[in-house]
């Protein structure tokens, strides 16, 4: 598609008022594997695929669910290096945050730091926009919170939200199963459920899912730390998606 020289540039706008760099950049997260993030009650869980581009991949060396705080978690669909960045940049903020005023950050103030980072990046010549989208979900004083960014470097709050491959139909499960007080299990269990009913309503065939090729990570109002499930935990996760 010829867009008249509006799509060479980060810094030139569209007559219509599009920056297309920053829509092209929303291509790898489509692209990307599923994530998907629900706040209940109880607190959040994140649910993320990971599947190998070669049979000689450990997919065991890729995290799509990463900590930024103790009390917080992100998980990401799109390139893996600018998540790498963007979620180094989240600890750093974090931390220097902890030493200065010697309190948990709050989650929206991380995500915040993210999406103006996010931004700066939609706006310089020379620069690309990131190609990436983050979710990024903890406690803010004891309270669960869930938010999204996108490569434009804007942010919402979700109480449930599916990002990467097949995120519209998940989000349509979503939206059909979601309730607040669902438990910690239960949202795992839907948000699985709804994986992988968008993975067989696409190929035409049955959706597996397997402990190998999915991370889930969850944050409890109770314990208040942000903590990724084991293998053996995710094969119990699994039966009860069967």
């Amino acid at each position: 598609m010829y867009f008249s020289g509006y799509d060479r540039a980060i810094t030139v706008f569209s007559p219509d008022g599009r920056l297309y760099q920053v829509e092209y950049a929303m291509e790898p997260v489509k692209k990307g594997w599923a994530a998907i993030g629900v706040r209940v009650d109880e607190g959040v869980v994140m649910v993320a695929e990971k599947r190998p581009s070669s049979p000689l991949v450990d997919v065991t060396s890729t995290n799509k669910i990463l900590l930024i705080d103790k009390h917080i978690g992100a998980a990401y669909a799109g390139l893996s290096p600018d998540a790498r960045i963007l979620i180094g940049q989240a600890r750093t903020f974090s931390q220097i945050h902890r030493l200065t005023y010697d309190e948990d950050v709050d989650v929206e103030l991380v995500t915040r730091h993210v999406g103006d980072i996010l931004q700066a990046y939609t706006q310089h010549g020379g620069t690309r926009p990131f190609g990436v989208a983050l979710m990024i979900g903890g406690l803010s004083r004891g309270v669960p919170k869930l938010f999204m960014t996108d490569t434009s470097g804007a942010y919402t709050g979700y109480k449930a939200v599916a990002i990467g491959q097949f995120d519209q139909q998940i989000n349509d499960q979503l939206k059909d199963k979601y309730t607040h007080s669902m438990t910690i299990e239960e949202a795992a269990v839907t948000a699985l459920k709804a994986m992988r009913k968008a993975q067989a309503d696409a190929q035409q065939s049955q959706g597996r899912i397997e402990a190998s090729n999915i991370e889930v990570g969850v944050i409890r109002t109770s314990t208040g730390v942000f903590a990724k499930l084991s293998v053996p935990e995710l094969e119990t996760l699994l039966k009860e998606v069967e």
